[in-house]
Formats: structure tokens, sequence, C-alpha cells
């Protein structure tokens, strides 16, 4: 990731792009929410004046200086007492899920207050964050780095150095805030914490996460959770480091004749690289190199010196991952792709007018843009380049960087995917993808109106392992990667297509087995709507299947009159004539599984022996149709302009029929099995619309060439 943000600063400053540079050890505290609110404890002449809940928008710009073992003015806490029987557990749940109502005894309050929940543990963390890291405030910042504003604040927590001073005051103003019924929620979650099975308070006390405040600096619009507060605590860190950096260098000598790995003037150091908080959800550090491996060593260069970068350049390439994972840059440069997962696109130019470049990859779940569709925002892509090179060469970018991070554990965040292509690349990519996306014959409704996916969702696709009764397998189960389908756009390998199409022609098995009985019969279609989650998965799995088909040059005008193909439509008019049969003869008794979709498995496994047991099975119904050519299922459904759907005739069907057994005499073989491609192709014939039927067709009688399927099945 360095070398990709080396050349984003790079285009920052170019363009003049200003960031906030933060000192490594003042960092953003954790996310507000309601179950995690942030109290801000307000001092007046050694006495704990209110507490406050902190406004989630306040708690974006507010920081904490110091480390894991202790923070200030920003610091966790741990909430006073620690509730473990059931009966008040349940009580205090009660009392938070209904905003405190009903709590007007607070002698039963009193009563729980039993179990200090301030441990020994907790007292060592204690004094760090409101002893320690005050005075080494103390010593770092004086003369022209001084912040008198923390100096204040500093003093107005001494007289709390003990916890146990605290601990009295936060309680008796938790009393007076339930008495009058003030904040009772906030009150109720510093007061108590519910302790998880038999663990005590030194393995498992919670969290509560403060800020302290003085009131006279609220008075003079310097509160502790302000950016005027904020932003001049940082400029006085930052200046202390300079004059602390200053000072080693007059001591140490010129290091001159040392570079970094981007060939600047570099001074060894033994700190980590910086941290960076994303909005996107995840806590990276740049880069880190633990001692303990022993491949460092070959080279005799551990940790730092592996990759020597320097202050100055560690500096802006933690700018740089600050700026284009912003909030601001959110659905433009960056986009969420899964839990702890994110997307980074970016330009070598940056406009000043930031366009998106990451609506063509992944679906903005978030905004206006969830409904968007691939082919608008590839359209979008290629007018902003074209526009962009024809009005303002300048910022015309010479590529396009793009990565994914991920959480890989609670300790590491690592780049998992990056690529790096130029705009006509990814537009041509793009249009690529959309061919490959039509690679499919027309679809009845409700699989009507294909669209092509985006490449983050091609992973969900592949991941939903499904069961003969239309639910999902597992859930949870996840072997393809969620960037899989950007290897697809940009990559042409055909052992990879060839993987993917076997593993979604063993998925199509038993998707068949429910898909087609819910979409192939009057009563399945009359039982879902359209919009149902299942029908949405059968046409993403239609469109997928297609465009691998495509990238292993297997075209719809060919694959149309295959054997497989052919043999899916057989099976599908078979359960249409079927189905007609029961409406009529046997009252509307239609069993659960029609003849097609009942020897669809089979037909998968030994095509042969599926297609003698349909032709045997179907004689009667075949008979049938014969003498009742006009008969048709009238649906009580209304078709798009409120008349009764009317499905197609027996003589239609039997038609029908007849056409797809003349073509697949001239093209069934003997094969035992079918292979990945074969079961693709039946699994498409099974659901696509049947061929348009000419009036030369012979036992077409009066039908119509345009009945195809009834009113519903237009296109």
């Amino acid at each position: 990731m360095i070398n990709e943000l080396h050349q984003l600063s790079v285009a920052m400053r170019e363009e003049n792009i200003d960031t906030d540079t933060w000192y490594r050890e003042y960092k953003t505290i954790p996310k507000i929410t309601s179950k995690a609110p942030c109290v801000r404890i307000v001092l007046s002449d050694g006495k704990v004046e209110r507490l406050e809940s902190v406004l989630p928008q306040v708690g974006s710009h507010i920081r904490k200086y110091g480390n894991n073992q202790g923070t200030f003015p920003a610091m966790n806490l741990a909430p006073l007492y620690r509730i473990q029987d059931e009966e008040p557990s349940k009580a205090l749940t009660n009392f938070l899920k209904n905003n405190g109502q009903g709590l007007d005894d607070l002698s039963v309050v009193k009563s729980w207050c039993l179990l200090n929940n301030w441990s020994k543990k907790f007292s060592k963390k204690y004094r760090i964050s409101l002893e320690k890291i005050p005075t080494e405030l103390l010593n770092l910042l004086h003369d022209e780095a001084a912040f008198e504003p923390i100096e204040r604040l500093i003093r107005a927590v001494r007289p709390f150095s003990d916890m146990e001073v605290l601990h009295r005051a936060l309680e008796e103003k938790v009393f007076e805030m339930l008495a009058n019924k003030t904040d009772v929620v906030l009150a109720l979650q510093i007061l108590f914490y519910v302790g998880k099975g038999d663990k005590t308070p030194e393995e498992d006390a919670g969290n509560l996460s403060v800020i302290f405040d003085e009131d006279s600096l609220e008075d003079e619009g310097l509160s502790s959770i302000g950016i005027r507060f904020t932003k001049g605590f940082n400029n006085a860190l930052l200046q202390a480091e300079r004059r602390k950096q200053e000072a080693a260098n007059k001591q140490g000598g010129s290091d001159d004749d040392l570079q970094d790995a981007f060939g600047l003037p570099f001074k060894p150091l033994k700190e980590p690289m910086p941290e960076v908080q994303l909005e996107g959800g995840l806590r990276v550090k740049l880069r880190t190199m633990f001692r303990e491996w022993g491949c460092q060593y070959r080279y005799n260069r551990t940790e730092n010196e592996t990759y020597p970068i320097g202050a100055e350049m560690r500096q802006q390439l933690k700018n740089a991952l600050e700026y284009i994972g912003s909030k601001e840059m959110k659905g433009k440069t960056w986009v969420n792709t899964g839990r702890k997962e994110i997307l980074f696109v970016y330009p070598s130019k940056l406009p000043k007018a930031h366009a998106s470049f990451t609506r063509q990859f992944q679906r903005d779940r978030d905004s206006e843009h969830q409904k968007a569709r691939f082919e608008a925002e590839a359209q979008s892509f290629r007018e902003y380049v074209t526009k962009t090179k024809e009005t303002d060469v300048e910022h015309y970018p010479s590529n396009i960087q793009i990565f994914v991070i991920r959480q890989i554990d609670k300790a590491r965040t690592k780049v998992v995917y990056t690529r790096c292509a130029t705009p006509d690349e990814i537009i041509r990519c793009s249009d690529l993808w959309q061919k490959a996306s039509h690679n499919l014959p027309i679809m009845p409704p409700p699989l009507s109106g294909l669209w092509t996916p985006f490449p983050f969702e091609v992973a969900d696709i592949m991941n939903d392992i499904w069961r003969r009764d239309g639910k999902l397998a597992s859930e949870k189960y996840k072997p393809v990667v969620s960037y899989h389908g950007m290897e697809l756009l940009f990559n042409e390998s055909r052992m990879m297509w060839e993987t993917d199409l076997h593993r979604m022609a063993e998925n199509s098995v038993n998707m068949a087995a429910f898909a087609g009985p819910l979409l192939n019969s009057v009563q399945g279609r009359n039982k879902n709507d359209s919009n149902d989650k299942v029908i949405w998965k059968v046409r993403d799995t239609l469109v997928f299947i297609g465009m691998l088909l495509y990238w292993l040059d297997v075209r719809k005008g060919d694959y149309m009159n295959e054997y497989p193909y052919l043999l899916g439509q057989m099976l599908k008019v078979s359960d249409s004539l079927h189905e007609l049969y029961c409406h009529e003869v046997r009252k509307g008794e239609v069993p659960p599984q029609l003849i097609g979709s009942g020897l669809y498995v089979s037909a998968s496994e030994t095509p042969l022996q599926a297609f003698s047991q349909l032709a045997s099975r179907m004689n009667p119904y075949i008979t049938w149709a014969k003498v009742n050519r006009d008969k048709r299922i009238v649906a009580s459904r209304k078709d798009k302009d409120g008349n009764d759907s009317e499905y197609p005739t027996a003589g239609y069907l039997l038609a029908m029929y007849n056409r797809i057994a003349n073509q697949l005499k001239d093209v069934l073989t003997e094969k035992n099995r079918f292979n990945d491609h074969e079961k693709a192709l039946l699994f498409i014939g099974y659901l696509a619309s049947y061929p348009k039927l000419e009036q030369k067709d012979e036992n077409t009688d009066n039908i119509n060439e345009n009945e195809m399927g009834g009113k519903e099945n237009e296109q």
C-alpha cells in the first residue's frame, strides 16, 4: 500500500490539497452509539458539575492523547457497579429499553449497587490516564509548545487522582440525575454493567468512554469536545515534536548521506509506522515488520530498516490514506465491500470536482445509488474520462489505482487485492463485461429484464449453495473471495473461467429443482411475487453462467441449437403440458413436482436415460393435447393491463413439443454424461422462453406467432 499512497501524496501536493496533520499519539475516540455512549464529565471547583452524553456528530472530531495503557483527556473508564444476578439484569434491561419509564423507586436501584466494578487491575490504567499522562503532557508542552487549555484541564482533574473520589462523585451525580429523571438511560449506563457469566471485574469490567471538560473552558469556547480545543492541542503536540526532532538532529549530527526508500533524507526511526482510523470502520497501520520474522535477518536488516521511510514521508502517507478514506470521499474513492473490508479506487491526477471511481465496481448500498445499474455507472465513467481528456488534459489520469484492504484479525489489516489500470483499460474491460452479460436468450417473466452484475456482486452469486427446497445450505460458507469479480473483470484466465463454471454448474442442479416449479408453472408463478429473493438469485445465476460461457467462446447464437439446451427446453414444455393436463382432467390437483422438474437431476447426470423416460411418460399427455388443442389455463392473476392472464393453449404447447423434438433428432448424441458447460446449457434451456413459433410450423392450427406463453410472456 505504501507505493500506491506515495503516488497519491504526490498528486495531492500537485493540486495543493491540504489535510490535517495529526500527532501520531493523538487518536480518535471510539465511535459513539446509543449502546456505547461517550460521557462528558464537566468539572468545576474540584467537583463534578454535570454529566452529559456527547452527540455522535460531535464525537467524530474528539481525540485523545496516549496509548493502549491510558489516554487523556478522553479515556475508557468502566461502569461503577457490576450486576450478575438474573432478576436485576432483566429489570435493568427493561428500564434501558423503555427509556427509564417505571423507574420510580430509587431504593431498588441502590440495592443493586453491591459489587464495585472498579478493580485493582482497573486502578493501574486509571493512574496512568490521570497521573502519568498528564505529567508527561506538562513536561512536553511548554514554552512555544504550551497549550493553556490542557494545563487548566490537568489542574481540574487533580482532585480526582484517587479513583475512589471520582467513583463517589459520579455515583452522587448519577442518582441526582435519576431523581430528577434527567437522561435516565445515560445515568443507568454509567452506573451499571451486566457481567458475563462467572467472570470477575478483573476479567470483564466493560467500557465506558468519557471525556473530561472544565466549566470555564466551555464559557470561553474552548471545551474539550470542541474543534478549537482539538486543533489547538494537536498543534501544540506537533510543535513539541518538531522541537524535539531539532534537538536530536543537533545532538546526533548530520545524516544527509542516508536516504529512505523514496530518495529523501532519512533519519533512522525506531517508532512504528502511524495508524489511520478509516471511516469505513478499519484502523490501519501502514506497515509493520516484526523482528521475530526470521526472513529479515538474511539481509541483516530488521523492522523499519527493511524499507526505511523518513518521518516526513510517513506523515504524507498517513495524510494520503486519511484523505481518500475520509467521510467526504465515501462513494467516490472508497466503499465498504463487506464486513471489515474496504475498496479504494482513485486516479493518479486528482480533479477538483471529484467523480465517483467506486460505483462501477460495487453498488453503493447506503446511498441513493443502491438501485444503480452497472451499465449506467460504466457509461458515467466513460463520459468522465472523455470529458476530462477533451477539456481538462492536465487532470487526465494516466492510471487508476485499485486496492482492497481487509481486517485479517484484531491486530492486522492487509491489502488482499491490488490493480493499477489505465482508464482505457477499464472502459474496454467494462464493455466486454456487459457483452458477456447479454449471452442469454430471451427469458420469461419474472426473469425478463436481466441486468449486468457489478464485479463485487459475483462472489455473492457464487457463494450461494442451494438445497433442493430453495433454501441456502449455509449463509456462513463463503469460499469465493469478495474481489473475485475484479479478477474476472481484468484477467483473462481460461482456467479461472472453467473453475467458476464448474461451481455454477453444480449449484444450478439444485437450483433448477426448485426454480422450475416456481417459474415454469402457472401455479408457481401465481404464488410468488416476481421480486421474491429467490427469483433474484435465479436471475443473477443465469446471467453469471451466461457470462462464463461467453468468455469460454460458447455464444447464445450457437448453444441454443445444441443438445443440452434443447433438452432443457423439452423439460420445460413437458412441465407446462403436464400442469395443463392436471388442471383440466384432475380438477386442478397439480402435483408439487411435474414431469420435467422431476427428471431434471437425472437429465443433468444421465441425459440419454432421462430423455427415454421423458418420452415414455409424456405419451398420455400428448395424446390428450391432440384432442384438446384449445384448452388453456386462465389464471386469476392480472397482467400489466389489468386483464386476466391467459397461458398457452394445449395446441401451442404440443406444437412447441414437436418442434423441439424435431430439433433434438438432429443433435442427439449417445453421450452418457454432461460436462460442466453442458449442465449450464441444460439449466439455461430449462428456464428460457420458448422460441417464436412461426405459422408454417405444423400442428399450430390457429395459433398466432406472437402467442408466446400468453400476455404475461411479452418482452
